[in-house]
């Protein structure tokens, strides 16, 4: 696909790799499916055996395409990686829950914090943390392609409601964005890491009452007025 996003002759040619399934010339739409096959199979590949035992030729055989298109569709191996890491964190930063602005501080906070813990325990994504983890030390744009979807994702979610609030004066905040890290810290470390570990998964009433907890801690810092007054 032209970054103007018009299927050109070379979309709708590779695409009839797929043809040892199909007969006859591929439609745009599948030419127009293919970059998006190449991604699924590659990670699937990938959060079942590691970058270091997936191979190009595996990934093609699972899209149904020759290793050449996987390099004009998207590139090497390590490109295809990047690739499947920024769609998975991106499709699962949309269901963040929205910052709308109605209800409490804590309110707010609280249906965030829960959003971001439900993606943060999603299995496909501790599968994913695992594979970081084991092949930051061969990448290490690794760190910076987390960083940025970190900036881009929830850690500026939160920093904006945060900032919202500040602008409202029910919240004191000199730094919103050290404040937001803070909180999804506490939030997501403790039961993300009990299952990295080995551990049982927390189940939904755990979760709930950690995050209640992680945002009456941080508001206890940040609020203005009495206690009293936090608590209405």
């Amino acid at each position: 696909m032209t970054p103007n996003g018009i299927i050109s002759r070379r979309d709708t040619e590779e695409a009839s790799s797929a043809g040892s399934r199909n007969s006859g010339r591929p439609t745009r739409d599948e030419a127009a499916a293919l970059p998006a096959r190449i991604l699924d199979a590659a990670q699937e590949l990938f959060l079942a055996q590691g970058f270091e035992a997936t191979t190009l030729d595996q990934i093609a055989a699972g899209a149904g395409a020759t290793k050449r298109t996987l390099y004009v569709k998207i590139g090497d191996k390590a490109e295809l990686f990047a690739h499947v890491v920024r769609r998975m964190l991106d499709l699962r930063r949309e269901k963040l829950n929205d910052t709308a602005v109605s209800g409490s501080p804590k309110d707010r906070l609280v249906r965030f914090g829960e959003s971001v813990l439900a993606i943060a325990l999603d299995p496909d994504v501790l599968r994913l943390y695992r594979l970081l983890v084991a092949e930051a030390p061969r990448f290490p744009a690794l760190a910076s392609l987390m960083e940025e979807q970190m900036t881009r994702g929830a850690r500026a979610r939160l920093a904006e409601l945060l900032r919202d609030e500040n602008r409202r004066n029910r919240l004191v905040l000199q730094d919103p964005e050290l404040a937001a890290e803070l909180l999804l810290t506490t939030i997501v470390w403790a039961p993300q890491r009990a299952v990295l570990f080995g551990a049982a998964p927390w189940g939904p009433a755990r979760c709930g009452r950690w995050v209640r907890a992680a945002v009456g801690l941080f508001l206890d810092g940040c609020q203005t007025g009495t206690r009293a007054d936090r608590d209405r």
